[in-house]
């Protein structure tokens, strides 16, 4: 079986663990297909323009397909998109360079999900209340990485002490490898756009591959 490779191009080391969720994706959609699926480190975190790192990480990985992580930060999802094109246009790369551009900041995402921000804070069996918003407000907060931690916190249910060493960088960059209930961050618009685009592509090539396969 030929093997989809995927190099993932984001702003920042925190935002590789977008690469779990690319895996889910990848893995639910095509439960028969391998795939290899790597962070370009070395245009990991940003400098330069977006063109140069996707170009860098499109020659250094030969990929089939690149996902672009860019937060949409105080901007839109469709300017982002919109940013990502150009980049790949002014680059020359004739794959499918996939937009994946939560709204604000990368940790939207990560909300949708009780049980594993549980498990990423060492509480698996927790029962204390998160207060997590509601996923149709998700996308409308104005700083999710900042209720992020505190729920991550509160989900570790530790005393005052212990939760002075509590490193809440570390345990978000573990909820995508613990996230088994996509219910709810399928409601999110900037998450169905991803999943959409990263799925017809994923097809698109393994029809390719098939095909050159049986030549």
């Amino acid at each position: 079986m030929a093997v989809i490779s995927i190099a993932i191009v984001c702003d920042g080391t925190s935002d590789i663990c977008i690469q779990d969720l690319i895996q889910a994706v990848a893995d639910t959609a095509f439960p028969n297909q391998a795939f290899r699926i790597t962070p370009a480190r070395e245009v990991i975190p940003a400098h330069g323009s977006l063109h140069i790192r996707l170009e860098r990480a499109y020659k250094d990985y030969e990929p089939d397909i690149i996902v672009c992580h860019r937060d949409a930060e105080s901007t839109s999802v469709k300017d982002r998109t919109e940013e990502i094109k150009f980049a790949q246009e002014a680059a020359g790369i004739n794959i499918p360079v996939i937009p994946a551009v939560p709204v604000r900041m990368i940790e939207s995402w990560l909300l949708t999900d009780p049980g594993a921000i549980r498990c990423a804070a060492d509480n698996r069996n927790g029962s204390v209340e998160l207060n997590l918003p509601r996923h149709k407000s998700i996308e409308q907060l104005v700083d999710p990485k900042e209720i992020l931690f505190f729920a991550l916190k509160t989900a570790s249910n530790l005393p005052t002490q212990r939760l002075k060493r509590f490193n809440e960088h570390r345990a978000r960059s573990r909820i995508a490898s613990f996230m088994d209930d996509f219910s709810g961050l399928r409601k999110l618009p900037s998450f169905q756009q991803f999943e959409t685009l990263l799925t017809a592509a994923i097809f698109k090539q393994t029809e390719f591959k098939n095909t050159v396969n049986h030549i």
